[in-house]
């Protein structure tokens, strides 16, 4: 039921803001935010089942670590 829940949501928040972006017509800009929409729809997905989940500031934080 959660992910059902959670499918209905994302569709939901995905289905507003993608007329905006075919309005706009920016490639870029839909790439970009269906690949951020997905990570998050995978991270949460994850969280639900149960997986122990990283949180993001470890992942900026390792990229941060990267570029000093």
């Amino acid at each position: 039921m959660n992910t059902f829940l959670l499918i209905l949501l994302f569709a939901a928040i995905s289905f507003l803001d993608y007329r905006h972006l075919m309005r706009t017509k920016d490639k870029k800009g839909f790439i970009v935010y269906t690949s951020i929409l997905a990570l998050a729809f995978v991270i949460t997905q994850l969280h639900l089942l149960g997986f122990k989940v990283p949180g993001l500031n470890k992942f900026v934080t390792f990229i941060v670590n990267l570029f000093i």
